[in-house]
């Protein structure tokens, strides 16, 4: 039984990671704004976009804080790009450039009327700047909008205020749409398969479904946020006036864009409707998330056991302020959940030590009362009272523990901490090791992953322990069942883990040897 309970729970690993791989009032921000000092703006021109060609001469304007480098532009007034300066580009000292946006129609905060169909977002905004804020204005026969910036030093947030004046003689409906996440790339396919557009609406969180080519998804109702957010890092956008729901579509290079769709509003002449979003650009860590505020925290999705993937990463992080190094931190943290999974250990090891010892017994009685299956299961149940065994007392233990594993799987798969952490050999604990061959061979290509490697050693070990604790096989259907456990099983993981982050398999190979350890030490007792 606990054969074939271990098989099926490597299948649902497997099933897990393959799942990975594809697939109230509104409270005012808080916070000050950042000094004038700490603001650097300049203003250069750039060659404009080829398409459409209609579009204007591109000016660009930087905004430099303590947490990023924004890239602003004349056309839309909005935001093409965006730096991180808390964080580097993987195997590079140059600033992560976590937003960059190859059309000016969707750039970050670029807004488009979607009723008369004027053009808001593809046309010359004019740029002012007093050191504490950024305003960009446009002024049409009918309407004069302008939008304003105000950056903070010490926190990714990042306020925008816009002002929607009727100039014209008569009253006018005014609905806009307005980007919120947008170029937010990857820099391999895998990782760019777990970019997902998220929104709480209506007090719901929900995800976009992918709309077909060209067109665009819709989810009508209040939008509390909307993000899109890739492994690490997310943007969201908060809108604090009525909204008629979140779009969804993607770019000609099938990249996700995401925003809000304001509520229809009726502007009589000379009046104007003043509207207040958040932007928040920065990394899925739950503090930060916290400190942004209105429940942000909620586009992270650690699953459904993600109570227990934020209790598993505090107590990663409690283990780094002790150590300093990530990787040391994922030994710690494996030594202390085996230590409070050992009682569990032990009674699921002598559970399989009894029932293979009378695995012998079991086989006669199939054989003797193969005709008579009620007789045959009388006979089992009375053989597991008389050694006093619990049939499922094996299984149950494992049991428990597969929603720590699958809560830790989904800890150290997102733990930004992670992200160009290095430890021994290891360059950067959420990446394979990717160690570099001289020659490339069929299969592994031209480099080669050891974590993996030795995970698959340690458990051929632990299984061989395990088999011995049990007696030799006395059957044939025996032998082939211990050879599946002592080859088979530990292949199949080596398989599955071998593209996974550094971190998950150290944890791995750490959580093998001990319960290697573990298993000979009880032996030893006996």
């Amino acid at each position: 039984m606990e054969k074939r309970l271990i098989i099926a729970i490597a299948l649902s690993i497997l099933l897990i990671l393959s799942f990975q791989y594809f697939v109230a009032k509104p409270v005012p921000p808080t916070g000050a704004p950042i000094s004038q000092e700490a603001v650097l703006q300049k203003e250069v021109a750039v060659v404009p976009v080829a398409e459409p060609e209609s579009l204007p001469e591109e000016k660009e304007l930087e905004a430099i804080t303590g947490k990023y480098v924004l890239t602003f532009s004349n056309i839309g007034g909005a935001i093409k790009s965006a730096k991180l300066k808390d964080y580097k580009a993987l195997n590079s000292k140059e600033l992560l450039e976590l937003v960059q946006v190859n059309h000016p129609k969707d750039y970050l905060c670029n807004m488009a009327d979607i009723l008369s169909g004027q053009n808001f977002n593809l046309v010359d905004y004019t740029a002012k700047s007093d050191g504490l804020s950024i305003t960009y204005a446009l002024t049409t026969k009918d309407y004069e909008i302008k939008k304003k910036y105000t950056l903070r030093n010490s926190s990714y947030g990042i306020d925008l205020d816009i002002s929607i004046k009727n100039l014209s003689n008569a009253p006018k409906n005014i609905a806009y749409s307005i980007v919120g996440g947008a170029g937010l790339s990857e820099k391999n396919a895998q990782d760019k398969r777990l970019i997902e557009a998220r929104l709480k609406i209506e007090g719901k969180i929900a995800h976009f479904k992918r709309p077909k080519a060209g067109e665009s998804t819709i989810n009508p109702g209040m939008v509390g946020w909307e993000a899109l957010k890739n492994k690490y890092f997310c943007l969201i956008l908060k809108p604090f006036a009525q909204t008629q729901g979140g779009f969804y579509h993607e770019d000609p290079e099938n990249n996700i864009v995401v925003g809000v769709n304001s509520e229809k509003a009726l502007v009589q002449p000379g009046a104007s409707i003043d509207h207040k979003y958040s932007l928040y650009i920065g990394p899925s860590n739950i503090p930060d998330l916290k400190e942004f505020g209105y429940n942000a925290e909620e586009a992270v999705d650690y699953g459904i056991f993600g109570g227990i993937s934020k209790a598993l990463i505090a107590v990663l992080r409690l283990c780094y302020k002790a150590v300093r190094n990530w990787g040391v931190a994922i030994i710690i943290l494996a030594i202390f959940l085996n230590v409070i999974l050992f009682p569990l250990t032990v009674k699921s090891f002598k559970s399989m030590q009894k029932m293979q010892e009378l695995h012998p017994q079991m086989e006669k009685l199939k054989v003797q009362l193969k005709d008579n299956p009620q007789k045959l299961n009388k006979e089992i149940m009375e053989l597991y009272k008389k050694y006093n065994i619990n049939p499922f007392s094996g299984c149950l233990p494992i049991l428990l523990q597969m929603p720590i594993f699958i809560a830790l799987y989904q800890a150290l798969m997102k733990s930004i901490e992670l992200r160009g952490a290095s430890f021994l050999w290891i360059r950067d604990l959420s990446s394979p090791e990717a160690i570099p061959l001289p020659i490339s061979f069929p299969i592994i290509g031209d480099s080669i992953n050891i974590l993996p490697l030795i995970m698959v050693a340690a458990m051929v070990i632990q299984q061989k322990i395990s088999t011995a604790s049990g007696g030799s096989a006395v059957t044939e259907e025996q032998k082939q069942q211990q050879k599946i456990m002592l080859i088979v099983m530990p292949i199949m993981f080596g398989f599955i883990f071998y593209n996974m982050p550094s971190g998950l398999v150290l944890y791995w190979v750490v959580n093998t040897v001990l319960t290697i350890v573990e298993q000979a030490a009880i032996l030893r007792k006996e």
